[in-house]
């Protein structure tokens, strides 16, 4: 059953990313404040830009609060459920508004709902296969949020011309519809394993060797008031959360800068520049891949690697500055080296935070309460990338507009390549602590 658990577990974090970036990647509101909200033209790209920020300010604000409430619950089924109901609400707030009032409030429901979704479900996951498994199963997660932040744009683009605006938002009901299904028919490992305790012969020898099943482990330490305040004073966490910024801001740059920087070079069009970036999310379909490879050989060697590396390929984009063959073929290359340097230090960094949880469990068993911290985790992990797609644009569009498509290059290359520095400092494994000389000294003498 558990193996089933597991599988069920995976399939439905996939679809529930996929559609979660579905979601809240459609490219219809445009029409959605022009038509509906009575925008006038000159003024959509401003409140496009509201949008996107009271949506990142719901996500950032939910992200630690619905980590610490998932964490007080002894399973995740109602933190996830209410997530996806209120992701249900704002999506049908969004289809049937036509106050620009109620559309952002619509996106910053949207927004808490994504922090609870993600937040919840990751920590759902690492339940479930184990933080020695988190690389690869954290990698399956950022393959099926690409997916989804690729499709998005055709799919709704698709839909929209096809059949029209309604249709668009009924598809994103049936596919919050089907998440809920989804999470209905979810077993979490530890029901599972109460299940196999009632089927068991109670005069079976081998009963001894299954775990007691309680209502919480009885710890000898008290749970500390704030777990967050635990998790902020280990280094290796607060590396991997930093992390998680640093790739933020260098994604939503790319994003916010790389379609006019093209169209003004090269003179792409927008679909060109598309499929431009496409190349910079086609790295996170290897992301399995950099998950075991994680797990394998641990999240320094991969985050030092990919932060350097990344540093190299957006420091050669400087030299794409004119609209030769060479540039626009030299652009395409750095493009898929930082989609691939990308997934080498994404997936590594969130597998580190569930680790780091653990780690401290083992030295200080029962700080973090009966039911751990894993939410919590990701729920800082959550605000910093959070931070990051608010920070990203600004320092982009900044840089370009006042100092040039090179500076900004420059500027982002060395800051990757510096976030190599605390990554090979406190990333993975700490060493066992070496006795100091007298103690040794001691104990030999007795």
């Amino acid at each position: 059953m558990c193996c089933c658990t597991d599988a069920l577990v995976r399939s439905a974090a996939f679809f529930l990313d996929f559609s979660l970036e579905m979601l809240t990647g459609a490219l219809v509101f445009p029409f959605t404040l022009e038509k509906r909200g009575g925008i006038p033209e000159d003024e959509v790209q401003k409140w496009l830009a509201i949008l996107l920020a009271v949506y990142g300010l719901g996500f950032s604000l939910g992200s630690p609060a619905f980590g610490w409430l998932a964490d007080h619950y002894r399973n995740r089924w109602w933190p996830l459920m209410s997530g996806l109901v209120l992701l249900l609400c704002g999506t049908l707030m969004l289809w049937f508004s036509s106050m620009v009032q109620l559309l952002c409030l619509a996106r910053f429901i949207q927004g808490l709902a994504t922090a609870c979704i993600w937040s919840v479900g990751l920590a759902l996951v690492i339940d479930t296969v184990g933080s020695s498994n988190a690389g690869e199963s954290l990698g399956l997660v950022a393959m099926s949020m690409s997916i989804g932040f690729v499709g998005a744009p055709s799919i709704s683009g698709f839909i929209y011309d096809r059949f029209g605006y309604d249709w668009v938002f009924i598809s994103m009901v049936v596919m919050v519809i089907i998440d809920i299904m989804l999470r209905i028919l979810i077993i979490e490992k530890k029901d599972a394993v109460k299940w196999v305790l009632l089927d068991t012969d109670p005069n079976d020898p081998r009963q001894r060797l299954l775990p007691p099943v309680d209502d919480g482990p009885n710890f000898d330490l008290q749970p500390h008031a704030h777990p967050i305040i635990t998790l902020i004073q280990s280094p290796r966490l607060v590396t991997a959360v930093f992390i998680s910024f640093v790739e933020a801001i260098i994604m939503t740059s790319y994003e916010t800068v790389l379609p006019l920087h093209t169209k003004e070079t090269f003179g792409y069009t927008s679909t060109l520049a598309g499929l431009s970036f496409a190349l910079v999310v086609f790295g996170d379909f290897f992301s399995t891949h950099a998950g075991r490879l994680s797990d394998r050989i641990g999240a320094t060697p991969c985050v030092v690697t990919g932060c350097l590396s990344m540093a190299v390929c957006i420091f050669l984009c400087r030299y794409t500055d004119d609209p030769s063959i060479e540039s626009q073929v030299l652009l395409w290359v750095c493009l898929l080296g930082v989609g691939l340097s990308h997934c080498l230090v994404f997936v590594p960094a969130y597998a580190e935070m569930s680790l780091t949880v653990e780690h401290i469990e083992r030295e200080k068993p029962g700080v973090f309460g009966p039911y751990g911290a894993f939410a919590q985790s990701y729920g800082l992990g959550n605000l910093a990338y959070a931070a990051g797609t608010t920070v990203g644009p600004l320092w982009s569009g900044f840089m370009r507009q006042n100092l040039g498509w090179g500076w900004l290059t420059l500027s982002l290359a060395i800051f990757s390549a510096l976030a190599a520095i605390p990554s090979y400092m406190y990333l993975g494994e700490p060493k066992p602590k070496r006795r100091n000389s007298e103690e040794v000294e001691s104990n030999g003498q007795f």
